[in-house]
């Protein structure tokens, strides 16, 4: 598709590969936390371990790639039953296509002819709440009339950093944590796919997807999983701690607003007690993010052991975080208490295609299904 101003939107190919890479490491997200997200050598790993369903689009012009946007979808619940569910994500305009409106001509009609063929009804998007000048390209009030589909605002969160830091006693509880064995596999699957049938958006976790999921993420196996038992022996939670960093890395640019008090203040503390600090501009974050999160009861009791198991071991791992996602009035949000952790607020939206409808169930007020690592 050519347009007026000299610019040709097209299907991502292989060869695109390094202008990707370039482009997503150039185009910073405006934040508190100004972050740059690296991606190379493999720009499309990222979408290729989510399965086979995954497009990515991009604008160039006589100088080569200057924007992009992906749509991954996947199996997932609403009201208890089997969706397609998609998500929105790695918008990246260079600041030579900002502002020549290409974003409102093509993004109506290539997320129609995506729900069409993709059977989808619905996709999910985030935006961290800090990029007020995303959020006002998308979700402002000329962002409809201009073509932009309406985003409904389906969820706050905040993606916690929880610091390793200083050790932290574990506290008596009835829970039992161990690590997952090759044996646990079926029930493990059983357990998280009953846990998204019951959410809005919640992952379809049949044993073939879980064992797809440990064949082909990177650094990622049965261990990887921390599982919860009560005093009969139940299986009440589980816990995953995964390191994205053979398929993506997050370098600091800078720190602006409160994130530069908190840095100032976390790098005094981590002085004096002798832990890692957070890096400086140009730095990479050492860090790892808690998935596959499954609660059966929604008791903060069962999370807050995990919690503090991967805390304990993560401590030795040599990382200075590990990122969980809480939603606004998380009933497991207590589990928290007593951790050191720094939040990134982050509005989670619902978009349907041009003409059509959001589903009754997106509305639905349980948590809601999320793998914040895959974004």
């Amino acid at each position: 598709m050519a347009t007026s101003t000299g610019v040709h939107i097209r299907r991502a190919e292989a060869a695109d590969n390094d202008s990707l890479s370039r482009l997503f490491a150039d185009v910073s997200m405006e934040a508190d936390l100004d972050l740059e997200v690296r991606r190379e050598p493999d720009f499309f790993g990222l979408y290729r371990i989510q399965g086979d369903d995954w497009e990515c689009w991009v604008g160039e012009n006589d100088r080569g790639i200057a924007g992009m946007g992906t749509i991954v979808v996947r199996d997932g619940y609403l009201d208890g039953r089997l969706r397609r569910i998609g998500y929105l994500g790695d918008l990246r305009l260079s600041p030579e296509l900002q502002g020549k409106k290409l974003l409102p001509r093509f993004y109506g009609p290539i997320l129609s002819n995506a729900a069409q063929r993709y059977g989808c009804e619905v996709f999910l998007t985030t935006v961290i709440a800090s990029n007020r000048r995303a959020i006002r390209a998308l979700t402002g009030a000329g962002a409809q009339a201009s073509g932009i589909p309406p985003y409904l605002l389906i969820r706050r969160f905040d993606i916690r950093a929880v610091h390793l830091t200083v050790p932290l006693p574990r506290p008596r509880t009835n829970i039992v944590v161990r690590r997952a064995r090759a044996d646990d596999v079926a029930d493990l699957a059983s357990f998280l796919d009953d846990d998204g049938r019951r959410r809005p958006f919640g992952y379809a976790m049949p044993e073939p997807e879980l064992r797809r999921r440990l064949r082909l993420w990177p650094d990622f196996d049965t261990s990887s999983f921390l599982l919860a038992h009560d005093r009969s022996g139940e299986l009440v939670g589980c816990v995953a701690v995964w390191d994205p960093h053979a398929l993506k890395r997050i370098v600091v640019r800078g720190y602006h607003g409160r994130m530069r008090t908190v840095r100032r203040v976390y790098n005094a503390a981590a002085k004096s007690l002798r832990f890692s600090p957070l890096p400086p501009p140009g730095g990479q974050l050492g860090y790892a993010y808690a998935t596959h999160v499954a609660i059966s009861s929604d008791d903060p009791g069962v999370l807050r052991a995990l919690v503090h198991a991967v805390y304990a071991d993560q401590r030795r791992s040599g990382r200075t975080s590990v990122a969980f996602c809480v939603f606004d009035e998380d009933p497991l949000a207590p589990a928290f208490r007593g951790f050191p952790y720094t939040d990134l607020s982050t509005n989670l939206y619902a978009v349907a295609a041009p003409g059509a409808e959001l589903p009754p169930g997106c509305f639905a007020p349980a948590r809601p299904g999320f793998e914040m690592a895959l974004v």
